[in-house]
């Protein structure tokens, strides 16, 4: 009866260390979700930045076609990113906590006013506003669009500003809202490039703070 009872706590003890390996592993894992189009140098590079800062593991996905569930012509034709990141939450794989999406076609999303919480004026351009990417705040979901990087840029700075914004993102589902610290990766862009192309790349102390 002993030798049982001490196999059966043995077996016990190694479920659940298994069950909290799973779960450490999940907490620490970011799926990158290619989409149809988007270049395995776009993916690399991405891969990389992620986890040469956040010092996470990051898994490639298998490559998708973009929903339709997402198309909008409402200004143009282009994907909602709202219900991008609605439809990656429902594909997420039990083996990652955050997922960010990756496409080459144009994104957008509706602008609100944060003094009035109403659409920001002129509401026919804020309504479907054209994003360079979105991410859940403390959620799980995230999307980058590589639509916009490339206008006045040199590859090395395409480059640069998709690893900068893949960062601002996973930020944001990490729980960073938008930080006043100048050149801080997490400066909200303010529907300019430019604020992007003058960042570090990095967060600032105050931010590092509040991820550790």
């Amino acid at each position: 009866m002993i030798r049982y009872f001490f196999i059966s706590l043995l077996l016990s003890a190694t479920t659940l260390s298994c069950n909290f390996i799973s779960t450490i592993v999940k907490e620490n894992t970011i799926g990158i979700l290619p989409y149809n189009g988007i270049s395995q140098a776009d993916i690399d590079s991405v891969q990389k930045i992620l986890i040469t800062t956040y010092n996470l593991k990051v898994v490639v996905l298998d490559h998708i076609d973009l929903p339709e569930s997402a198309f909008t012509t409402r200004r143009s034709p282009r994907y909602r990113a709202d219900s991008l990141l609605h439809y990656q939450r429902s594909i997420i794989p039990d083996s990652i906590s955050i997922i960010i999406g990756l496409t080459h076609k144009d994104i957008s999303s509706t602008k609100m006013d944060p003094t009035t919480l109403n659409v920001k004026e002129p509401q026919h351009i804020y309504v479907d506003w054209g994003i360079f990417g979105l991410g859940e705040l403390g959620g799980e979901s995230c999307i980058v669009s590589t639509n916009r990087l490339r206008n006045d840029a040199s590859s090395k700075r395409y480059f640069t500003r998709l690893m900068r914004i893949s960062t601002h993102e996973i930020g944001h589902v990490l729980g960073l809202p938008h930080c006043p610290t100048p050149k801080c990766v997490m400066n909200d862009a303010n529907e300019s490039i430019k604020t992007i192309d003058k960042s570090t790349g990095d967060l600032c102390d105050n931010c590092w703070t509040k991820i550790r």
